[in-house]
Parts: structure tokens; sequence; C-alpha cells
């Protein structure tokens, strides 16, 4: 029974779009509306699926008020896209997906994750062309939604801690004029994407912005290096 639910769960994954979404999601849970602008296609299409994607187990849904949020159901269904996507990698001769973005995913985003990034040839550090963030005694560098730290081993992967100085509440009044009020964070936005918790926040004069239900919370602020 568990060989065909399987089977069934491959063939979902057996389409490179849906694939897509699924990597989307892997770095937190996602409105249909910044799904539709990633994906670049029509509701529809995306609904579709999602749909399906939810009916084999792999996605979960939540409402909030007029919106629907969809995030990835557990942390094995991450391990299995990352490692597809790694092991795909490795198999075309060239270095896997990073590992350790979801790793604080059921644990309320309270581990920070060390885990290092394969592959990596840019050297991080002063006017190296990425934006610095102070963390934990350390700096780390914003690079393509994800927060590089240097080390003589290699390049980890880590998140911002919730906390009381960077909360995970909703604050749906908060107004920092930083942006124009109908703009969709998102991918290409123009703000640096930042790992935080089990979610993706957008750095907006040196404050952590999250999109939710048509408003940004305020999830504090941090200190540029």
């Amino acid at each position: 029974m568990a060989l065909e639910k399987a089977a069934a769960i491959f063939r979902a994954l057996g389409d490179g779009q849906r694939l897509r979404l699924l990597e989307l999601l892997v770095h937190g849970e996602r409105c249909v509306s910044e799904l539709v602008t990633a994906l670049e296609e029509k509701f529809s299409t995306v609904s579709q699926r999602l749909r399906l994607l939810r009916s084999e187990g792999l996605i979960k849904r939540r409402r909030d008020g007029q919106h629907i949020y969809y995030s990835l159901s557990d942390r094995h269904v991450a391990d299995l896209i990352d490692n597809g996507l790694a092991h795909a990698a490795e198999f075309m001769g060239g270095a896997g997906k990073p590992q350790g973005e979801r790793n604080a995913r059921d644990t309320g985003g309270q581990v920070m994750s060390h885990q290092h990034h394969a592959g990596h040839a840019h050297q991080h550090g002063p006017n190296c062309g990425h934006q610095g963030i102070k963390h934990d005694g350390h700096v780390d560098y914003l690079h393509d939604g994800h927060l590089h730290h240097p080390t003589a081993q290699g390049v980890e992967e880590h998140r911002l801690e919730v906390n009381a100085a960077n909360p995970a509440a909703c604050t749906p009044a908060h107004s920092c004029g930083g942006h124009a009020r109908d703009h969709q964070h998102g991918p290409g936005c123009g703000h640096e994407a930042v790992p935080h918790g089990d979610h993706t926040d957008y750095l907006v004069n040196g404050h952590l912005h999250h999109p939710h239900s048509g408003h940004c919370d305020d999830h504090g602020k941090v200190t540029l290096a």
C-alpha cells in the first residue's frame, strides 16, 4: 500500500512546473497570487497544479480572510525536493542545491541552520557585492534568497531566528512608507529576500517585511554590515 502511494507521489512530481512550484514552497508559505506571479502562469493553471499536489498530500493550505496560503505538508516533502534536485544536479555533473533551507521548519524557526552550500565559488566579504547582515555575533551575506556565512570549511546556510527582536507576528497597522501600498513582494521585486524562521521576509529600509493578507507584517529591524 505504501509503495502504491509512493508511486502516486512520484507521478505527481513528474512534471517540471509542479516541481518548480514545490521548490518555491521549500522557502516558506506562499499565497496563490505570489505563486501565480513567480510561475508566470494563469491563475487557473496554478490552481489545478495545487489541487493535484494537495490531493497527493504534498502540500497543505490555510485560509486567512480572503487569501489562501499554501505550504509543504512536512519536512519529508522538503527533503524529497532538495534531495531530488541535488541528485539531478550531481547526475548532470553540477553542484547540488544547497541543503538546510528548511532545517528550522519543524521547530518554529528557532534553530539556525549550519548546512554547507556545495560548489559556492564566490568569496563573501566586505565590498563583495552582497548585502551583509550582523547575525548572532558574526556577519552573514544575502545571496539570491539565502543567508550565507563564509567559514574556513566553506559557506554555511543560515536563517534568522524568530525571537523578540525579529518576531513573526501579524502587524496589519504597519506603514513605514518603504514602498508603494500596492507593492508585491516576491522574486524580482527589488528587495532582498531574507530567510527568517520557516518563511521568507524582504529587506526594506533596514527592517523585515513579510507579505501577508494584503499588507506587510513588520518582522523587526536588522543591523546592516
